[in-house]
């Protein structure tokens, strides 16, 4: 929501403009007010177009049919019209994230919402085919999350199933790769089985944050719809089930809108609708802040298409007119415009058949990009009752268990990966001394006394006491302005941290797979080397002179370090060399962006941050052969930093956001299903997994003053870590 510039309408018809939304693939989207005051979206066609008759003639034809369509659970078409030359279409205005712009803000939804995105989405299916209606492309983007609950939006290319239109034009496929039916790609006839199709990969996305199709070329999505089956990962039974049945390749075989009512809420009336989603929907935080007593408040996004800077691009592809998307929405931004990257790019499909199917274009030579949200009418009422004979309805009662507690979300077999989000709450004792980890047992052999110790570690919430965790420990005020820190132990449980270096400046301690030596920075006059000594502070050796002060990360077997320095152009590169002696210096990467933090995971890969993509987003290579293609892991508007991988390799944890606002994520390996842990009050950075991975421990608050805290993966049990006297930071767990 920007104001409005000079080249921008004051008023178009009756409405009077105040402040710009944002722009899709037809035109601009403005917030605008009626003769009566009301808010509503003022959807104004681009210039350019306004001299394509045959365009303007199918964008009137369809705002007429969409005015339809009962207002239940949509964004309702109000007007249309044209006013010096300028058409335009009115709808609702309706104040809340797109569901695309939720996942990728806040992960996959919470099984509360998720049932009241099902419902909502198909009870306003039910409205659009019954008005005659198809809406071609329903697509997360296209849904808005109120404080009601869900909105369906932008009828801009539906068409009209019960009247011939001249202005159609055969052959044209309209949709969004990972969302379009297998019968718009192989020509068939488009008829309301598409949108239920679009259903089930909107709630399969909704669930995992991830297409149940995975992600990629528009040829390979579309090979995967025809042949493959989706990947339904934390959707459990019943809805699964639902989601199953609308994802059937015959579309005579995939059930009506009706028929989801009836699975899901039991019948089709607006009472059920209303019932199931008061008693299951949570809004989102932007919606609920809102005052329901007084006007809706600017909305992120809007009824119409994406914003700008959208959170989510998606151009439509017109390949009859030749045009191209906007200038000022390329997928990949400029630096110098200082603009991030969409956080999830969406192509919207236009072309004509016969032509190829079109991709988001790469971001770079080694970059795998990830292509991976008013109140309710009550006027509503169906055409029909949707009872069948000897029919018993699968009742979903709010807020139902669609998810399964513990996930494991799956990707499509060529690319199938695990995702390990450990949730439960079992917590090993943990004791470093002398370079091992051991159970310590009194010399009677009390072993009852000790089993009994044990299983009140376990309990839900509870911190191993005695783990050891490595810091930064300040030995004065004034960081990070100026440094006075040592490396250091601190036991859960203990009062103070012991201080294993002498300083003045040793920070971002990194503890050796085995768990004998440790890795430190020191700075010393503005510059940083890379230092290696046991885990008792003994035999302190240098192994790097120069690095660009970053943290290291340890080889899976101990052998090697991996840091970031400095090459001849000043362009900081991830490096490795012996743990032992700093020998055998080797280049991992050599491109022209800035990056740092690497960590290397069990499975051989090292996870770092580049602003390769304009913003610092998470990547990984293949630390065995980096000359392959990075892979991204994230891919937001806001700065991603500071990954670390699980302690198997099947997770990460990273923060996302700028100083004072970061908070704590984690994402499966490739970057399916992130999910926020912590985050939303104090700034929140530096994650660190604890060795049995059931925790995250991090730093939270001012820079000077910080806290370290522990959390489960899930989001549970946030705690501060005790400490009585003195400053800790920079945990390794």
């Amino acid at each position: 929501m920007r104001e409005l510039q000079p080249a921008d309408p004051e008023a178009v018809g009756p409405y009077r403009l105040e402040a710009r939304i944002g722009e899709g693939g037809m035109g601009a989207v403005y917030l605008g007010r009626d003769g009566a005051g009301r808010r509503v979206a003022v959807k104004v066609v681009r210039p350019e177009l306004a001299g394509d008759r045959a365009f303007l003639a199918r964008f009137h034809d369809e705002a007429r049919n969409a005015e339809r369509v009962a207002s239940f659970c949509t964004a309702a078409v109000l007007d249309h019209g044209q006013d010096a030359g300028l058409d335009y279409m009115v709808t609702e205005y309706i104040d809340g994230p797109s569901l695309l712009e939720h996942v990728a803000e806040e992960g996959r939804l919470s099984a509360g919402m998720l049932h009241g995105v099902a419902v909502g989405v198909a009870a306003a299916l039910v409205a659009i085919h019954a008005a005659g209606l198809v809406h071609r492309d329903l697509k997360p983007s296209n849904v808005l999350l109120s404080i009601s609950g869900p909105r369906v939006i932008d009828f801009g290319i539906a068409r009209a199933l019960d009247e011939a239109s001249s202005h159609t034009r055969t052959g044209q496929l309209v949709g969004t790769p990972g969302y379009i039916a297998p019968e718009q790609v192989t020509g068939r006839s488009i008829t309301p089985a598409v949108d239920i199709f679009a259903w089930g990969c909107l709630v399969a996305f909704a669930a995992n944050a991830e297409n149940p199709y995975g992600r990629g070329s528009f040829e390979m999505l579309m090979g995967r719809v025809l042949h493959g089956e989706p990947e339904l990962g934390a959707l459990t039974e019943p809805l699964a089930g639902v989601v199953r049945a609308a994802l059937a390749k015959d579309p005579a075989h995939r059930p009506t809108a009706q028929d989801l009512l009836l699975r899901l809420v039991g019948g089709g009336s607006e009472a059920a609708v209303n019932t199931s989603l008061g008693a299951s929907w949570t809004p989102p935080p932007t919606a609920a802040a809102d005052t329901p007593a007084g006007p809706a408040g600017p909305s992120p996004q809007q009824g119409q298409g994406t914003q700008g800077p959208p959170p989510a691009y998606e151009p439509t592809m017109r390949a009859d007119q030749g045009q191209a998307p906007p200038p000022a929405y390329e997928p990949t931004m400029r630096a110098d415009q200082g603009q991030a990257p969409p956080p999830a790019y969406e192509p919207t499909m236009r072309a004509d058949s016969g032509q190829g199917g079109y991709a988001p274009p790469s971001t770079g030579p080694q970059e795998h990009p990830r292509t991976q949200p008013a109140d309710v009418p009550q006027q509503y009422q169906p055409q029909q009752q949707f009872q069948q004979p000897g029919y018993t309805p699968t009742r979903l009662s709010g807020p139902p268990e669609h998810m399964a507690t513990s996930p494991t979300l799956h990707r499509p077999k060529e690319r199938r990966r695990s995702l390990l989000l450990p949730i439960g709450a079992a917590v090993a004792v943990l004791v470093i001394g002398g370079g091992a980890a051991a159970y310590a047992l009194t010399a009677n052999g009390d072993k009852d006394k000790n089993a009994k110790g044990a299983a009140a570690q376990e309990k839900p919430g509870v911190l191993p006491k005695e783990a050891l965790l490595l810091v930064r420990v300040d030995t004065e005020s004034g960081w990070p302005s100026s440094c006075h820190a040592k490396v250091g132990t601190f036991r859960i449980g203990a009062d103070t941290a012991s201080p294993l270096t002498a300083g003045p400046c040793d920070v971002l301690p990194q503890r050796s797979p085995d768990d004998k030596r440790v890795a430190f920075t020191r700075r010393v006059n503005g510059s940083s080397s890379l230092y290696v000594m046991n885990i008792d502070g003994t035999g302190a050796k240098k192994i790097v002179d120069v690095m660009a002060g970053g943290r290291a990360t340890w080889s899976p077997d101990g052998s090697k370090l991996a840091y970031v320095a400095k090459d001849a152009g000043d362009v900081p590169q991830i490096y490795t060399v012996s743990s032992a002696d700093g020998s055998g210096k080797t280049a991992l990467t050599s491109d022209g962006a800035k990056k740092d933090d690497p960590s290397w995971s069990a499975a051989n890969r090292i996870a770092f941050w580049s602003e390769r993509s304009g913003t610092s987003q998470i990547y990984s290579l293949d630390a065995g052969d980096p000359a392959k293609p990075w892979e991204k892991l994230t891919d937001t508007k806001q700065p991603d930093v500071d990954p670390v991988w699980s302690p198997d390799g099947k997770s990460i944890a990273f923060a996302r956001g700028k100083y004072p606002k970061g908070t704590i994520w984690t994402a499966s390996a490739d970057g399916g299903g992130p999910r926020k842990v912590v985050g939303g009050g104090e700034h929140d950075m530096d994650p660190s997994w604890f060795r049995n991975g059931k925790w995250i421990c991090y730093v939270q608050g001012d820079y000077r003053t910080p806290t370290v805290r522990a959390v489960q993966p899930d989001g549970k049990y946030d705690q501060a870590i005790p400490l009585k006297e003195g400053t800790i930071a920079h945990p390794n767990c």
